[in-house]
């Protein structure tokens, strides 16, 4: 009798902080003659998620498929560092927004079966042109991000078998229902409050997190790089296209996708305002 009862997880040598990159070989074990060689069978592009300390920018961007997207248009740019397999929809949400506002876009893209998870504030300039030239062309900077069902999750269950969920599991902790928060952050004091006014309400079941809960202040985070810093967006899977739950792989696009994006316009051109007429409260 051949059961499957343990899993090598191989570390992709490009990730060398631990099991990272891709789930490379099921283990099937004869349960029956157990010193046998076990049957092996390859699983490929399951992605998860890496978060190594020792990578830096330069290397992530010569890992195999990542590639940087970048169109130059006015001193408005959109941005998603974590864009492809990573913060699933949030380069497509950008990119969209970034046409329909005239505005500036910049974007990392993970392609299936590869996660590396590089804090924002690892994003050095000085590790890429293109990153550079963006940044110099912009004036003020929204970047867009994903939280929520970024995990992995893999057991042996013994009614149905092994059983693998490449984004894990759909809810953690003390989680009774789907992610209904939006994060906003960011160094542009004026731009900031005009996020919240913009999400606050806009969408059925959603709410703006909590002041408490701080992300994209570090200074390092390219967002607050431009000469007016910027405003970063935090979405939940069901505002990106994926399920409430982070369950559908391939984003799609939905009508609530298409009011994000036209959330982002708006927040575009109140960002361009705020250009021509400066604030002190940057």
């Amino acid at each position: 009798m051949t059961e499957i009862t343990q899993v090598e997880i191989r570390a992709n040598p490009n990730c060398p902080d631990g099991p990272c990159g891709q789930v490379r070989e099921l283990l099937a074990i004869d349960v029956e003659h157990p010193n046998e060689s076990p049957v092996r069978s390859l699983w490929h592009d399951r992605p998860i998620t890496c978060e190594p300390e020792g990578m830096d920018l330069a290397e992530l961007l010569t890992l195999p498929g990542i590639k940087e997207e970048c169109i130059l248009r006015s001193n408005v740019g959109f941005m998603a560092l974590h864009g492809g397999s990573q913060d699933r929809g949030t380069d497509q949400i950008a990119r969209r927004a970034a046409e329909q506002a005239g505005a500036s876009y910049y974007a990392i893209v993970h392609p299936n079966g590869l996660r590396v998870h590089l804090t924002s504030r690892l994003h050095d300039p000085d590790h890429s042109t293109t990153l550079r030239a963006f940044l110099a062309h912009v004036d003020v900077a929204i970047s867009v991000h994903g939280f929520g069902r970024d995990g992995f999750a893999l057991w042996f269950d013994p009614d149905r078998g092994l059983s693998i969920e490449p984004y894990g599991p759909a809810m953690r902790g003390r989680q009774t229902g789907p992610l209904r928060g939006i994060i906003v952050g960011g160094q542009n004091g004026q731009l900031l409050e005009a996020a919240r006014q913009l999400f606050h309400g806009r969408f059925s079941g959603y709410h703006v997190a909590d002041e408490r809960v701080r992300l994209g202040f570090h200074p390092d985070n390219p967002v607050n790089l431009p000469s007016s810093h910027g405003v970063q967006v935090e979405l939940p899977p069901g505002l990106r296209g994926i399920g409430d739950f982070g369950e559908t792989l391939v984003p799609r696009e939905e009508e609530v996708v298409s009011d994000v994006v036209a959330a982002l316009v708006e927040l575009a051109t109140r960002a361009a305002e705020s250009i021509r007429t400066p604030s002190t409260s940057r």
